[in-house]
């Protein structure tokens, strides 16, 4: 016979199963539901990753951006946007950053903010345009993925379009940055000189002095170097574009061409850069000094009113060997045409084309049009028939303020003057004493 527990009877046990059951069936259906779950979100993921339509975002939701230009066309084309291929054409020929870059400042809801920023800047409503230029930066810098902290941290000078000014408005960043990327494409020499922030109206930089190093013998004295202290002279000076529209244009184009207009006077101010930089003599309203306008050492070519093989290798290693290894050939596309038609003692060309030229590995300047002996050619628009042979990286390129807007409104007519303009300027920099340099060279022939 069984020995019967006092504490333990017929009904309690059988509660005892009964809970037991529940906890087990509430284990496999919660188990179940969790594999159905995992299961059904595979399938979703596949099928968008599949399909060709997007899901349309929320009312109100704020637009994501995306790295994949799939889901950007997605983006637009749930947006029923007509100015989708447009949009996309302005994606051409830039770098994966670059196209990031725009699709934060291009987009239909920043366009509208720039229409109404241009439309405040029109009635002169001070308070409207402040909010719409912050409201511009803190969307454009949220969806780049920066902050605007780090932005002042990394860039609070002249040159950041956060800087603080007179004489004009300050373009907001989603246009300022499209601009700097136009004109950049554009300009050849900004990507090569040495730039200098300015941060008053005239600037100093410092000229470097030279020194000799020498032996000496035991308790005896080294030959001394006495330096001179000198300083070359920057001012700005202003360089932009004026273009007019109607105030109907500018309210009714089913387009944001005030972005476009900007991005048209980036070029424009790129291409002027560069005249420049090669031909300023400082007379006038240009910058101080350009290659043209420079002191700079001429070598007598071999055969006078001829450039050859021999003009070339003598700028090469006349140039001091401290300055050769950064040195670059610029000469304008009319010298370039007797340049090509050189060849070396084996009829072979001397003019080397990018693909033939030996290059580092990704060390390839796309703006360079080929190679001498080695060193990149470039077509800026310097005087014909001269060759410069110099290191750009003594060049100083004085950078003041942002990029500006100015609006002024005829009332009678309605249209509205624009001009977007920057402050510069430029000069060769002087070695050793001022007015003196040893970096650059040149044959005029």
């Amino acid at each position: 016979m069984p020995e019967n527990n006092p504490t333990e009877t017929p009904s309690s046990m059988e509660q005892l199963r009964t809970e037991l059951a529940g906890m087990i069936e509430g284990v496999r259906t919660e188990s179940r539901d969790l594999a159905i779950k995992a299961v059904s979100d595979f399938a979703k993921q596949v099928e968008g990753e599949r399909s060709r339509t997007a899901p349309i975002p929320a009312k109100d939701a704020a637009p994501q951006r995306s790295d994949s230009t799939l889901d950007y066309q997605r983006e637009l084309r749930v947006m029923g946007d007509a100015r989708y291929p447009l949009y996309r054409k302005m994606e051409n020929d830039r770098s994966p950053d670059q196209v990031l870059d725009l699709r934060a400042a291009r987009n239909p809801g920043m366009d509208e903010l720039t229409k109404q920023w241009c439309q405040a800047v029109y009635v002169r409503d001070i308070s409207g345009r402040s909010h719409l230029y912050d409201q511009m930066n803190d969307l454009y810098i949220k969806d780049s993925g920066l902050s605007r902290a780090a932005l002042l941290e990394g860039a609070a000078d002249a040159s950041s379009g956060f800087a603080a000014g007179t004489g004009g408005e300050l373009l907001p960043l989603p246009l300022s940055n499209q601009l700097y990327v136009a004109r950049d494409r554009m300009a050849k020499f900004r990507g090569l000189v040495t730039s200098f922030p300015m941060t008053t109206q005239t600037s100093r930089i410092p000229v470097l002095p030279t020194a000799a190093a020498a032996t000496r013998a035991e308790n005896a004295n080294y030959a001394e170097n006495t330096p001179a202290a000198d300083s070359a002279l920057l001012t700005a000076t202003d360089l932009g574009v004026e273009f007019s529209a109607g105030r109907n244009f500018l309210e009714d184009t089913g387009f944001n061409m005030a972005n476009q207009l900007t991005v048209v006077a980036g070029g424009a101010i790129g291409k002027e850069e560069d005249i420049q930089i090669a031909t300023s003599t400082g007379s006038g309203s240009g910058i101080t000094e350009g290659l043209d306008g420079a002191t700079i050492q001429d070598l007598t070519e071999a055969t006078p009113s001829a450039i050859a093989l021999v003009d070339f290798i003598t700028l090469y290693y006349t140039m001091p060997e401290e300055y050769r290894a950064n040195c670059k050939w610029f000469m304008t596309g009319t010298t370039l045409i007797d340049v090509m038609a050189i060849v070396d003692g084996n009829n072979r060309p001397m003019f080397m084309s990018p693909q033939e030229a030996v290059k580092t590995i990704n060390d390839t300047d796309p703006k360079a049009e080929g190679a001498i002996l080695g060193k990149p050619v470039y077509d800026v628009p310097v005087a014909d028939d001269v060759v410069y042979f110099g290191d750009p990286m003594w060049y100083a390129l004085g950078d003041r303020m942002g990029v500006r807007v100015d609006v002024d409104r005829d009332v009678q007519s309605g249209a509205t003057t624009w001009v977007i303009d920057e402050r510069l300027d430029g000069r060769v920099i002087p070695t050793g004493l001022l007015n003196t340099n040893s970096s650059w060279l040149k044959t005029i022939y």
